[in-house]
């Protein structure tokens, strides 16, 4: 034995002594849960774990429940929990931005953020609480644990799921009894498990608001038995731009820089610009923008015209399933002169400015935020039949006739876009009667008071 030690001395390696049972936290009760094959093998979880599962690194405790709680939280005042199913600066998480900054005006806020995003940073800015849980989207159990500290921490009053995205969250906070609204935005079909997740969304919370008479529809083909008064169809108010900075030296250069891409100085011949914007994706249609675009360069002229799509994902090199299409769409249709796809700005109001004309190509797109800014810029939006919310407001106001195209006929949708390019008069009798309306029709601040309404205790 002596020798082996003095061997050891010499080449300088150390014996370490193998662990014998496990680690100091190991809380067997979690083992079992995180490891339901354990559980249902009725094997003891010590000795599962210091025997396999420490060699097989399974879990067994849960992540750390971290939150930002803000200072001026106030314990006797009501709390609002929103849950928002990521944080990018797309339609849902701008919304649950929207609200929570209207709401932390009047109470408590506590945000839920079940994925990352640019938006988390803007989201402490606010001042709210914030909870970043991003392992619990994908796990009801990681949910289950997340809802039962947050409600041991905050003891919310009410809660706002945003997104179908985030229906792991509603059982557990059922289970807790928290009052709750659910927010239903998408397009049942678009899932390939729609029962499950859209029963759910609409027969778990106390309250269900879809956007659109169109996804509720939608939704109702799949799910049996929901209680129809509980059901409410209210269009989400305007929201305003996360990030969006003051006139400061940093919001000029990107306005500058829109502009040299939508109406560059010395380029007068391309006397229109078509914008569409949203994250680069099928369901956004941008193929079906750019047939567009070759169908309107035909009927309004080649060279009058840019198309401008603003939105992130484009990556044609990194993306084999749409990206590499696009681009490779681009190329043969003869559009590298008149179509650029750019990444997603704060400054986007600088292009609705600068645009003659939104195109919504989406196949599915229940309540666009995009579609709506466009509006509220007095802009014509042109759509397909049966694809948005948007149809319904067109319609009320007259504006079908003008503006919304049978279901995904790109003749038809690039026929309507034409006319109105040419026209200025049907322009601006589609500017005059948007103005009229969609001030009115899209109030965030009412549509805020009416969800709360709805689940807030009295």
């Amino acid at each position: 034995m002596r020798i082996v030690k003095n061997l050891f001395k010499k080449t300088g390696v150390n014996v370490q002594k193998a662990p014998v049972g496990p680690p100091e936290d190991f809380d067997p009760e979690t083992y079992l849960k995180l490891n339901i094959d354990v559980r249902e093998a009725g094997v003891d979880p010590v000795q599962h774990y210091v025997e396999h599962g420490r060699a097989e690194k399974r879990a067994y405790s849960f992540p750390p429940f971290e939150y930002f709680k803000k200072e001026s939280f106030d314990p006797a005042h009501q709390t609002a929990l929103l849950v928002t199913h990521e944080c990018s600066l797309t339609g849902a998480p701008v919304l649950v931005y929207n609200i929570a900054e209207q709401l932390s005006r009047s109470m408590n806020v506590v945000v839920l953020a079940l994925g990352p995003g640019m938006l988390e940073a803007l989201f402490k800015d606010l001042d709210i609480s914030y909870v970043p849980a991003h392992y619990a989207r994908f796990s009801s159990l990681y949910s289950e644990y997340a809802i039962e500290r947050l409600v041991r921490e905050f003891k919310p009053t009410f809660a706002i799921v945003n997104s179908i995205e985030s229906q792991l969250v509603v059982k557990p906070l059922q289970q807790a009894g928290i009052p709750q609204v659910s927010l239903i935005h998408e397009f049942a079909p678009c899932y390939p498990d729609p029962r499950e997740r859209f029963e759910t969304m609409m027969k778990v919370p106390q309250q269900v608001v879809f956007s659109a008479d169109v996804t509720f529809e939608d939704a109702a083909r799949f799910v049996d038995d929901y209680n129809p008064e509980k059901i409410h169809i209210l269009p989400q108010g305007r929201s305003s731009i996360p990030g969006k900075r003051l006139n400061d030296e940093t919001a000029q250069k990107e306005q500058a820089r829109l502009r040299s891409i939508l109406r560059p100085e010395g380029d007068d011949g391309r006397q229109y610009v078509v914008l569409g914007a949203g994250s680069v994706n099928f369901r956004k249609g941008i193929d079906l923008f750019l047939q567009c675009a070759s169908r309107i360069n035909a009927k309004v002229g080649e060279g009058k015209c840019r198309f401008v799509w603003i939105g992130q994902g484009y990556q044609p090199r990194k993306d084999p399933a749409y990206s590499v299409y696009l681009e490779d769409q681009i190329l043969r249709a003869g559009l590298t002169e008149s179509v650029q796809i750019i990444d997603e700005t704060t400054e986007i109001e600088t292009a609705y400015e600068l645009s003659d004309l939104f195109l919504l190509s989406s196949r599915l797109d229940p309540l666009p935020n995009v579609a709506l800014d466009a509006m509220f810029f007095s802009k014509p939006v042109v759509c397909f039949d049966q694809t948005t919310g948007v149809v319904s407001f067109l319609e009320r106001f007259g504006l079908k006739e003008a503006c919304v195209a049978e279901y995904l006929n790109v003749e038809d949708l690039a026929d309507k876009a034409s006319r109105l390019l040419l026209s200025p008069e049907s322009r601006a009798h589609v500017a005059e009667t948007l103005a009229g309306h969609v001030a009115e029709s899209f109030d965030m601040s009412r549509y805020v008071e009416r969800i709360v309404a709805l689940v807030k205790p009295t």
